[in-house]
């Protein structure tokens, strides 16, 4: 079995009456791991005062012992560190009480050598998840902090009170506003800081899914539910129960599956691809779009009764252009952001560059101004960001309307096809959506494409 640097650098101490028995552990270990074997608690308490240790394998000796209180007095002495307990297998209690009390294992006897190693490898591992998760959790309540969302503009404010009023609820949010102005980011804020923040938060991009497949995506299928379905699958609203679904450009929904979303907001159930059996799901949605869901209504592209049940809070993302004022501090976070992702020491912005970036008016929004400010990081070759780095139209400058392209009729070769795609994803900075309209397909049919050319790139989140 590999070893982790981690595990090749970790100490384990032993603590047995019995020598021979303890001799066996270390033997077992010695050949991985730094051994220290010490005969009782008060001579590891002894030890754990100068030096730190990954596990602790006590051996129970003595089936008498009271396990519970041994326990917690390692622990006591070494909080995070794992314990794992062996011991003769007489009596099942002693390992309900260990296990109860706050061991990470219980070994009976006779050992086997591989057993302790399997057992000391993945107590460490487990303790090494844990430790990214408490990490992972720390980093997210600081993402998720309301104070630490940059809200200078009258608009942005009235977004965020809206926010810390409606995250408290269990209704159905809906999400306006155009492309690039944070409403999944926004989204993440809402469920973290509501009731449901300790379940699971789920995201689904309606637009990027082909249609056949959405429906198995959000509900899940049986297996042999189609062809290819050759294992049970749990769809997206089965995983978020209890917590928050996020369905972004949920606009894109054909009308079938728009029915079914309604039966999910009315009943809180539904019914996996080709399964009879009703699941029950409480599950928030947050829906977004950034299309004039009322003119979908009245034009009989978006149903109305799913209209009238989606639209119970509501919240507009105002763009980057009506909020002037945030954006000189978005600009400088993104800056230090992305410059420390590229290892880059860019610690300030020309006057002329922040005149620049207030006077554009930011058509791609947020995302727009972070890929911006990420080609001026790479550009620039001193701690400073210049005009002459950063790429923007002219004010008033509106480019050619796109030609009707030859993807949209599949009458090049796969390698023209994937040429002409890769060439149209770098012009519009690798962001799919303005690509799909640039070569006059839809969002759905783009993606299929990329997918069947094995066309990736480091910024897109992988598929999961």
């Amino acid at each position: 079995m590999p070893k982790t640097e981690i595990e090749k650098l970790a100490r384990i101490i032993i603590i047995g009456e019995v020598e021979a028995e303890t001799r066996g552990i270390v033997d077992a270990l010695v050949a991985e791991y730094s051994i220290r074997a010490v005969s009782g608690v008060p001579d590891a308490a002894e030890r754990m005062k100068n030096e730190t240790f990954h596990v602790i394998v006590f051996d129970l000796h003595e089936e008498s012992a009271d396990i519970e209180k041994i326990i917690q007095s390692l622990q006591q002495l070494a909080p995070l560190t794992p314990i794992i307990v062996t011991g003769p297998l007489q009596d099942a209690r002693l390992i309900v009480q260990a296990i109860k009390a706050g061991a990470a294992d219980f070994l009976t006897k006779p050992l086997v050598a591989e057993k302790i190693r399997l057992a000391v490898h993945q107590a460490i591992e487990n303790r090494s998840l844990k430790n990214e998760i408490d990490y992972l959790r720390r980093q997210q309540d600081v993402a998720y902090d309301y104070d630490r969302i940059i809200a200078e503009s009258p608009s942005m404010k009235m977004v965020m009170d809206s926010i810390k009023r409606l995250a408290q609820t269990e209704s159905t949010i809906l999400m306006t506003g155009e492309t690039g102005t944070g409403k999944s980011f926004l989204s993440g804020n809402i469920h973290f800081n509501s009731p449901r923040r300790h379940k699971p938060f789920i995201k689904v991009n309606c637009a990027n899914i082909p249609e056949t497949l959405l429906e198995s995506e959000l509900f899940g299928h049986e297996k042999g539910a189609f062809t290819g379905a050759d294992k049970l699958r749990i769809g997206r609203f089965e995983q978020a129960d209890g917590g928050t679904l996020f369905l972004d450009e949920f606009c894109e929904l054909s009308f079938d599956l728009q029915a079914k979303l309604l039966r999910v907001l009315e009943e809180k159930a539904f019914e996996r691809l080709g399964g009879s059996k009703t699941i029950g799901s409480d599950t928030r949605i947050i829906a977004a779009t950034n299309r004039d869901i009322e003119t979908m209504v009245q034009e009989g592209k978006f149903r109305e009764d799913l209209y009238y049940r989606i639209n119970v809070l509501r919240i507009h993302m105002p763009p980057l252009r009506e909020r002037i004022e945030c954006i000189e501090p978005l600009a400088h976070h993104l800056m230090g952001r992305l410059a420390q992702m590229v290892k880059k020491q860019i610690i300030r912005m020309s006057p002329e560059v922040l005149v620049l970036l207030k006077t554009y008016p930011w058509p791609g929004n947020i995302r727009e101004l972070s890929n911006t400010i990420e080609r001026a990081i790479f550009l620039a070759d001193a701690d400073c960001i210049e005009a002459v780095h950063v790429s923007i139209p002219k004010i008033g400058e509106r480019p050619p309307p796109a030609a009707p392209s030859p993807a949209k009729h599949l009458r090049l070769s796969d390698e023209e096809e994937k040429k002409l795609i890769c060439r149209a994803l770098e012009k519009n900075l690798w962001i799919q959506k303005d690509t799909a309209q640039e070569l006059g397909l839809t969002p759905r049919a783009l993606n299929y494409r990329i997918k069947k050319h094995g066309i990736t790139h480091q910024r897109w989140r992988k598929n999961k």
